[in-house]
């Protein structure tokens, strides 16, 4: 891992998650930039390498800036359980907020880089900066109701709706869903895929086989290329507002 107190704001191209529109000029002037390195402080993972412990205590929520960071627990047989994939302009460690410690482990399947806030400095930040502080708040309340919806997604439907569920939400993430035909790389093998689907790696590959013959996408161990967007989202309306 490595650090830098140097604000990076100014040229992030995913500012506007963590600061107001109306505060966007301000990153012109010092004032502006020495409230950004206060509240945030940029990292860098390599990939394989573990962003926080499941078990750590909480201090912090993270926002990445570039990369894929892959969340997931250890039961107590130690089987992997993974819970999801996040992306740039994503926070990290939402669902850790209301406990003293981290309930999972993030590790970067990607070079990734990250900025990292303080959570329990949100307080005082709120009496200096009541904007920024209220913009942030609305910000991981967007977040956390999306991830709501993902997980409430993947509890129904059959192997093949999981899938195409999972694609359209990466897709999402990506900011790819609206374009008819992409492709986007998956940081995961197979196996972990289906354990993040809830299905067995062999109903796995019987429904990509399945997916490729129709000629809706062309996965393989390294990407996914959607090639007919509206067929292939079409049985998923509930889904289409995420």
């Amino acid at each position: 891992m490595t650090e830098t107190n140097v604000a990076l704001c100014k040229v992030c191209q995913y500012r506007k998650i963590c600061i107001p529109e109306s505060l966007l000029p301000s990153l012109e002037e010092a004032k502006g930039q020495k409230i950004a390195s206060d509240h945030a402080q940029q990292i860098s993972f390599q990939k394989g390498k573990l962003v926080y412990q499941q078990g750590d205590k909480f201090s912090s929520i993270f926002t990445i800036r570039s990369g894929c960071i892959k969340t997931y627990s250890l039961d107590a047989e130690g089987e992997e359980l993974i819970e999801g994939l996040f992306y740039p302009g994503e926070f990290l460690g939402l669902d850790c907020i209301s406990f003293k410690a981290y309930t999972h482990f993030a590790e970067a399947k990607e070079d990734s880089n990250l900025c990292l806030i303080n959570y329990h400095d949100l307080e005082s930040l709120a009496s200096r900066e009541s904007q920024l502080a209220l913009h942030i708040s609305k910000a991981i309340s967007s977040q956390l109701s999306k991830q709501l919806k993902w997980a409430q997604s993947f509890s129904q439907g059959n192997a093949e709706q999981r899938l195409i569920t999972w694609i359209f939400i990466i897709s999402s993430k990506l900011g790819l869903v609206n374009k008819s035909r992409y492709r986007f790389s998956i940081p995961i093998k197979h196996a972990e895929m289906a354990k993040m689907l809830h299905m067995r790696p062999e109903s796995l590959s019987r429904v990509i086989t399945k997916l490729n013959k129709e000629g809706l996408i062309t996965l393989s161990t390294k990407e996914c290329e959607v090639n007919d967007r509206g067929k292939l989202f079409k049985e998923l309306p509930e889904v289409s507002n995420y």
